[in-house]
């Protein structure tokens, strides 16, 4: 999760964070008068004591009666519990310590040690565990040292140090946080980091974060003090000063909104199957809502039968009477997946909102999609409940890159719409969150507006654009690089939270060859904060409730989804001019519709937060994002290879190519074992290449997958398959005598060649370049050949003759000396290449394949070709999962934490590949 956030921490001193963030401290001499913080820090320093030192009657009672020995760590944390139960640390709050459990509700089972949660939600809070959906301010412990200290406020010294024991504890905190963003719906959240005898104030935002230095709590009562003020301090501020979105306001249990969700969540008598096929007109309830239905405004509403506001408190026999001429018209058929979806999205223990977008107000429960990380996006998707119609939509709630040409989704799928491009999600509304946007990114170092108490030169430091907003500009590097730069530090110096201001050193590189980071290859100058980006909070309605691509039945059904999705590219690019820019698995998406007497599943093509329009031919062609865009594992191989050069049809028609072979390889019957499908997703898309300077490219597979036209694995030519096929001796699948070869063995076949035609020409041009360009640079005087050198002993060299040289072995006939063209042309492809090559100037001929084999009543596909998904169990190589994926820095996220982390330990990630 880590390599998900590099360099966005930054350092404010705890005064300014308290004056900036935390002003009020009116009353707090009357709250806390010296007596009582003095009473505060002894009880702290006594139980926080050593064992050996500690007397017994002042053991806290939470430590075990069996004599047993207690961990430094959790007596710490016991020590904070027992002082806040005797004194109320932070006023209006309660301390819950929850190391040892975790929550039922949470797959991930993260146990933070502890939290404060507000004396409002006292009587909800289950005893020893995490309570995530409650926490107002997060606190972890820890036994001190360090080894175990987050961050590095050492002069000198990036904060994000990357000792292997920091990073993953600073992995362990970014990932308690990313829960509590996940539960809530915050805009920051503040968090005591409680490292011994020391604190450190935190405050998390999608962004990054802002850190203080290390603060001693009990060495003296002024020490005490700091803490005390900070915690009441908290206390006094509202829910929205505190990170709370309040713009997502809670739902109780004996709401109208909440009951009503619970109505709708069972299934449904006249819900309609969505499975594929014929279907009698006759059997749809006339009530039915269809994917992109609008029933208009609930009738409900007018007889009475709901509250027009759903936090309202409804005793539901008193407040709405059964209506008597009426059975369960009250609540209209759908799909059965979509009521499915909505059911699971309501668990036990998991919170419910109520929110508003341009004015339309919806009710959401549990996000059916998780973000990735807690730096980003945070993209979370819900199911949920239009209130004045009734009808389920599918909503988006994300943090967009904040760019100035940046056009927001509603109003490019708007467009879309107005054209009638086809297979595209129908827009409902959309707009921004207030005026939220994430404060780390205030400090970056090129685009905030505000200074950090970074101690580095600012003269040397990047210069700020206060003209315009943008996200600060990412080297096309790998995440997690050496982008550490550190200072050789003056014994002298203190630490960034001392009394003084430390000098401001002289930034140079520590080449660290350990195993922690890769070693750069050139002097590369990286600040505090240099990672930030600026977001803002957005949230976007649309009508349909998509399946995932995942969901296919069979590999036919498959094609023609990625076919429809490939179709919408086409219009949006020939009607609207607007380019995708992240065709990805996670972004084709499939609707089930009633058609003709069918259900038919149709392609969705999703997502359309990074989708530009395209540039006109006078236009400059020039990328003009400052880092790349898309999802790694699809891709192109140019996209990759020059990251600032903008994306362009090919690329796109490229990346479908990805998806389809990335799909077909995980669900389709094949020649693969288990452990092949491992290999092949590992070499093909979590490999990269490191081509040197710490730039990193797609992998080998990939390019020389294009190159030959041939999918591959080692010797094994990948083959597709029928369920009730079978293997010959040399592992392909028997064909002929009835058993037919698989359509899409020749549909990828295909599509390959047009793209190996592509990346030949495209070699071919560029070295036709490099050689035109060495004929028109200006001749430097030529090196003297190392391979016709003798060293003397004095250190002169003499060439010698051409006869001592010569190998002195026979040879039949005569032999002309071989004269070596440097400049000699590249082969030129033939006119077929380039005539297949221009073919990917549109979509026309990748689509023309796609009918070919998808309509074509001549070939036929089995019924019965999809199997269990191949990637279960699939980890990445620990290369990919520590090093390789640092590549991301400059793509979007594709990757989420494992569903266990241990104490001190960051949790392993996989590539998400189905969401």
């Amino acid at each position: 999760m880590m390599s998900d956030g590099r360099n966005t921490t930054v350092f404010l001193r705890f005064e300014r964070l308290m004056k900036t963030y935390l002003p009020s401290l009116d009353g707090f001499d009357e709250a806390f008068p010296k007596e009582k913080i003095a009473e505060i820090s002894t009880a702290l320093k006594t139980a926080c004591a050593s064992p050996a030192t500690r007397k017994q009657e002042t053991v806290p009672e939470a430590a075990p009666k069996d004599g047993s020995k207690v961990k430094a760590e959790k007596m710490i944390s016991m020590a904070w519990a027992q002082t806040d139960k005797d004194h109320r640390l932070c006023p209006g709050h309660v301390l819950n310590l929850s190391e040892d459990k975790s929550e039922e509700t949470d797959e991930k089972r993260y146990k933070i040690d502890g939290s404060f949660i507000s004396d409002a939600d006292k009587d909800s809070i289950v005893p020893n565990v995490q309570n995530w959906a409650l926490q107002r301010l997060s606190v972890e412990f820890k036994r001190g040292g360090t080894s175990l200290d987050a961050f590095d406020d050492h002069p000198g010294k990036t904060l994000e140090n990357e000792a292997d024991s920091r990073r993953l504890v600073r992995g362990q905190l970014m990932s308690y946080a990313e829960r509590i963003f996940t539960y809530q719906h915050r805009t920051a959240l503040f968090m005591i980091f409680v490292n011994g005898l020391e604190f450190r104030i935190i405050r998390w935002d999608r962004s990054g974060c802002i850190v203080t230095e290390a603060l001693k709590y009990v060495e003296t009562a002024e020490d005490t003090k700091r803490l005390l003020q900070f915690l009441y301090a908290f206390s006094k501020t509202s829910p929205e000063q505190q990170g709370v979105d309040t713009t997502a306001v809670p739902l109780s249990k004996d709401s109208c909104g909440w009951k009503r969700m619970n109505a709708l969540s069972f299934a449904h008598s006249n819900d309609v199957d969505e499975t594929e096929g014929e279907i009698d007109p006759s059997t749809v309830p006339s009530d039915f809502l269809g994917p992109a239905d609008d029933p208009g405004k609930s009738p409900l509403f007018e007889r009475r039968l709901l509250h027009d506001d759903p936090t309202a408190t409804c005793h539901h026999q008193t407040d709405h009477p059964p209506d008597p001429q009426r059975s369960d018209s009250d609540i209209r058929p759908v799909f059965k997946y979509v009521r499915t979806l909505f059911h699971k999205s309501l668990p036990k223990g998991w919170p419910r909102y109520k929110v508003t977008v341009d004015g339309r107000v919806y009710l959401i429960g549990k996000p059916i999609t998780d973000p990735s990380g807690l730096i980003g996006r945070g993209t979370r998707g819900y199911v949920a409940v239009e209130w004045e119609t009734q009808r389920f939509v599918f909503l988006k709630d994300a943090w967009r890159p904040y760019y100035v040409d940046l056009e927001y989704e509603g109003d490019m799928l708007q467009k879309l719409n107005t054209a009638k491009v086809s297979f595209v999600p129908t827009l409902v509304c959309h707009g921004r969150v207030g005026e939220q946007e994430t404060e780390a990114s205030e400090y970056s170092p090129i685009t905030g507006h505000k200074k950090s108490d970074a101690p580095y030169d600012e003269v040397k430091a990047p210069e700020r654009d206060k003209s315009k907003r943008r996200i600060a500009g990412l080297p096309s590097r790998a995440k997690g690089s050496d982008s550490a730069v550190r200072t050789k530090p003056s014994v002298h110096e203190p630490r960034r939270g001392g009394a003084s201001e430390p000098p401001r050193p002289k930034h140079q590189r520590d080449d660290d060859k350990g195993p922690k980071r890769p070693l750069l290859d050139k002097e590369e100058e990286v600040y505090d904060g240099i990672g930030l980006r600026h977001m803002e909070h957005y949230r976007i309605v649309v009508a349909e409730v998509c399946l995932e691509a995942t969901s296919f039945l069979y590999g036919q059904q498959l094609a023609r989804v990625i076919m429809h999705c490939i179709i919408a590219h086409q219009e949006a690019v020939e009607d609207c001019r607007i380019l995708h820019r992240d065709v990805s698995a996670g972004n084709i998406l499939i609707l089930p519709t009633i058609k003709s007497g069918w259900i038919y599943w149709t392609g969705i093509l999703s997502d359309w937060e990074l989708s530009k329009f395209l540039l006109r031919d006078e236009e400059e062609l020039k990328a003009r994002q400052p880092h790349r865009t898309g999802t790694w594992y699809f891709m192109s191989i140019r996209s990759l290879a020059y990251p600032h050069r903008p994306l362009g049809i090919p690329d796109e028609l490229e990346s479908f190519l990805h998806v389809i072979i990335f799909f077909a390889i995980r669900f389709i019957c094949s020649n693969c074992s288990l452990s092949v499908v491992h290999s092949f997703v590992e070499d093909y898309f979590d490999g990269m290449t490191n081509e040197g300077s710490n730039r990193y490219t797609c992998s080998e597979k990939k390019v020389f997958t294009i190159k030959q036209a041939r999918l591959f694995h080692g010797r094994l030519n990948i083959a597709f398959m029928g369920g009730a096929d079978k293997l010959g001796k040399d592992d392909q699948p028997l064909e002929g005598d009835g058993h037919p070869r698989h359509p899409l063995r020749d549909l990828l076949a295909d599509l390959l060649k047009l793209f190996q035609a592509r990346y030949a020409v495209e070699e071919w041009e560029a070295s036709s370049a490099r050689l035109d360009e060495a004929k028109t640079a200006v001749p430097e005087p030529p090196l003297p050949s190392l391979m016709s050198t003798v060293a003397s002993r004095d250190g002169g060299f003499q060439r010698p003759p051409n006869e001592i040289q010569a190998l002195y072995t026979k040879r039949s006939g005569t032999r002309k000396a071989k004269k070596v063209n440097v400049l000699s042309e590249p082969t030129k492809p033939s006119d077929e290449t380039f005539k297949e090559a221009k073919k990917l100037d549109s979509h026309v001929a990748v689509l023309e394949v796609f009918e070919d084999y998808v309509t074509s009543p001549e070939i036929v596909w089995p019924l019965d070709d999809k199997v269990k998904d191949g990637l279960d169990g699939y980890q990445p190589p620990e290369f990919f999962a520590q090093a390789a994926k640092k590549a991301r820095l400059t793509v979007r996220s594709t990757v989420t934490p494992m569903a266990t982390i241990d104490e001190g330990k960051e949790a392993r990630i996989r590539a998400r590949t189905d969401a």
